[in-house]
C-alpha cells in the first residue's frame, strides 16, 4: 500500500479511521490508530461527558477534554496522523476548530455543514480535509 499524503504530512499507512462522537472514538483509539501508521480520529462532538464538571460547565468540559486526548493520542503515533473531526453544526465549532489546532492536530476533518472559515481559523497551523455533504465513496 502507498502511504497517504495530506498536504505535507504523511501517514504510513493509508486508513483513516472515522471520527465517533460522545467518547467513541478518543484518544486510546485515535492514537492506536496513529501508532499503526493510520490516521486516528477524534471527534469532538461532547467529547468531555465523563469530565465531573459536564453538566454545568459544558463547553469548558468539552475543550479542556479535547486539549486533553489530542495531546494523548499524539504522544501514542508513530508512523501515523492524529486528526479532529469537527462538525460544523456543533454550537461551538470556531472554538472546538482553534484548540485543536493549538493543542497541534495533525488535520482537522469537517463536515456536517459548510466549513467555510475553517481556512482561516487554522491558517499556518496545519493541513486540511475538508469533506462536504453527502459524500460518497466509490
Amino acid at each position: 500500500m502507498k502511504a497517504l499524503r495530506i498536504g505535507e504530512k504523511i501517514a504510513k499507512v493509508p486508513i483513516i479511521q472515522g471520527g465517533m462522537g460522545v467518547g467513541v472514538s478518543r484518544s486510546s483509539l485515535a492514537g492506536a490508530v496513529a501508532a499503526e501508521g493510520g490516521v486516528g480520529v477524534i471527534s469532538s462532538a461532547q467529547i468531555g461527558f465523563d469530565e465531573p464538571d459536564f453538566k454545568t460547565n459544558t463547553r469548558e468540559a468539552n475543550i479542556r477534554a479535547l486539549t486533553r486526548h489530542i495531546k494523548n493520542a499524539l504522544a501514542m503515533k508513530r508512523e501515523g496522523l492524529v486528526g479532529v473531526n469537527v462538525m460544523v453544526a456543533l454550537k461551538d465549532y470556531r472554538e472546538h476548530v482553534r484548540t485543536a489546532a493549538q493543542a497541534g492536530a495533525d488535520i482537522i476533518i469537517s463536515g456536517a455543514g459548510l466549513p467555510v472559515d475553517l481556512p482561516e481559523l487554522v491558517a499556518g497551523t496545519l493541513s486540511l480535509i475538508h469533506i462536504s455533504e453527502p459524500t460518497r465513496l466509490r
